[in-house]
């Protein structure tokens, strides 16, 4: 058996993707979390789309708690607007502002970037193995 453990190698690679976000992402993004980031990019490419908090916990398997927060701190930063729902006042449709959306190119070509560069080097075959497994981890904790 591999004396390396899951847990702690999944945080040291968190913990590496943080600094290299830190280090690399434009500055004009401000005061945005990778989280935030992350929910900006799935609200622009599903753009057109009804996209409520729901969605948003499914998604990123994250608490209702936890997006409720973010959103909240994500729409007094002008990142994006809730918009009622027609026939549904209990849901909000979540949108990225316009000021948000003239960045978004800047964003999405950053996240390419990114992207590419944590798979420089590895083959399709390994990149396949590795989302096997993560989404075997996944199942195996919910």
């Amino acid at each position: 058996m591999n004396d390396r453990r899951i847990g702690p190698e999944l945080k040291s690679l968190m913990n590496s993707i943080a600094r290299y976000v830190a280090k690399e992402w434009p500055h004009s993004m401000g005061s945005m979390t990778e989280m935030h980031t992350e929910i900006l990019r799935y609200l622009m490419e599903n753009r057109g789309k009804v996209i409520v908090q729901k969605d948003l916990e499914q998604v990123f398997t994250i608490r209702k708690s936890t997006v409720s927060r973010m959103l909240r701190l994500m729409e007094q930063r002008g990142m994006v607007n809730r918009l009622s729902i027609e026939g549904d006042a209990r849901q909000k449709r979540i949108v990225p502002t316009d000021q948000f959306c003239s960045m978004g190119e800047k964003m999405r070509e950053g996240a390419e970037h990114f992207e590419d560069r944590m798979q420089r080097g590895i083959s399709d075959d390994d990149l396949n193995v590795f989302f096997k497994v993560i989404d075997q981890i996944k199942e195996n904790i919910q």
